[in-house]
């Protein structure tokens, strides 16, 4: 059965790519690309970095939550992050989010790029049955993108939770089965081929 370690000694190499977990030495890369406004749709507003890191390490702690670090191999600078949470190993279920990207590497194939390895990884290395994305009900861009990469759609959780400003969110649940991969990611991977057009503007 998969373990916490499994997780939190993930690696994925890819030509263009690495994911691997947060170290605490990649604080000073991770803060060089932080800007908050990327933090809009999210639960807290971070004033900094520090906080945004402080709060994952303390769930990866307590064995809740794993934070990985995708770093460009071309460069070797970390271009951004995304978690593993609400993981049942049970059941073979987990969560992902608190995903955000370098400004630069974003409407690029990297985000599509990011989300197929990851997924591949968890459902047919770590035998996961689901993946899920929750976002705001009001998060358009979020939730057109989730439609485009294939997701599923499952439903709308009314009155789901408390934004830092004190709105009363609904949530859309997205997910990706092990028995939808075999369609999503030949979704997925015809999205990588249309935004490798995109350059990264560095």
């Amino acid at each position: 059965m998969t373990k916490f370690y499994d997780l939190s000694s993930l690696e994925i190499r890819h030509e263009l790519i690495t994911i691997r977990r947060y170290r605490e030495g990649d604080f000073a890369a991770l803060e060089a690309i932080f800007e908050q406004e990327f933090f809009t749709w999210f639960f807290s507003a971070y004033q900094n970095c520090r906080e945004f890191v402080q709060e994952k390490m303390a769930e990866y702690e307590r064995g809740n939550l794993v934070m990985l670090v995708i770093i460009d191999n071309q460069t070797q600078h970390i271009i951004g992050t995304s978690s593993l949470y609400d993981i049942s190993f049970r059941h073979k279920r987990l969560e992902m989010g608190s995903s955000w990207l370098a400004r630069a590497y974003q409407g690029t194939q990297y985000n599509a790029l990011i989300k197929f390895l990851l997924i591949d990884y968890l459902l047919n290395t770590l035998n996961f049955n689901r993946i899920q994305w929750k976002t705001d009900a009001l998060n358009v861009k979020s939730k057109a993108a989730m439609l485009k990469l294939g997701f599923v759609y499952e439903g709308t959780l009314r009155r789901h939770a408390i934004t830092y400003s004190g709105r009363i969110r609904d949530s859309l649940v997205f997910a990706v089965t092990d028995v939808d991969w075999q369609h999503v990611s030949v979704v997925i991977q015809e999205r990588i081929k249309q935004k490798s057009l995109i350059t990264v503007q560095k």
